[in-house]
């Protein structure tokens, strides 16, 4: 095969993994999130250190703890392969809307990097060693919602999100294996 197509498929499967990885976290699906990391992986998100797996279970209940929604909205990312092997630098924006203690509800924004390292297994891309970079955040109080008054339906946490539906998943089961060629 070309070494250029090659390098692409490998973009394209690392992309899907950092995609997989936004999509679980923010539908707070422990089995998504868990799906992206070897089991011996590593991940630093500040307070929360652990092997991915461990994480996974960790973060999930955290976020269904501490917020009403979540969003992480991924840019660029800069990726190296090597072999079996790859590095990827990964710009995002995350958003959670929270309640604090004192009833204010806020919008705490974070901009940062995800720097991963990951390795091809038979199961394709995951990450074995995640830091998260944080570059900005920004807490803003919500004193209104404009949008409440559009009608517009909100993300759930669950089966019932129109993502699951449109990309023929179910919440909490492993994702399909990849097609092989």
């Amino acid at each position: 095969m070309d070494p250029r197509l090659q390098e692409m498929l490998d973009h394209y499967e690392i992309t899907k993994t950092l995609n997989e990885y936004s999509h679980s976290c923010d539908r707070c699906d422990v089995v998504g999130v868990e799906s992206v990391y070897v089991e011996d992986s590593w991940d630093d998100h500040g307070h929360f250190q652990a092997s991915g797996p461990d994480f996974a279970k960790a973060i999930v209940p955290n976020i269904l703890e501490t917020s009403e929604s979540m969003y992480h909205l991924l840019g660029q990312s800069m990726i190296s392969v090597s072999g079996d092997e790859a590095g990827a630098e990964t710009y995002f924006l995350a958003g959670a809307r929270m309640v604090e203690e004192d009833g204010v509800t806020v919008v705490n924004q974070l901009g940062g990097r995800f720097v991963d390292k990951l390795v091809r297994t038979e199961d394709g891309w995951k990450i074995k060693n995640r830091v998260v970079l944080r570059d900005w955040t920004i807490s803003l109080p919500l004193d209104r919602d404009w949008v409440m008054a559009t009608n517009l339906k909100s993300g759930q946490r669950s089966n019932a999100d129109h993502s699951y539906g449109a990309l023929n998943r179910v919440h909490g089961e492993p994702v399909k294996a990849k097609i092989d060629a």
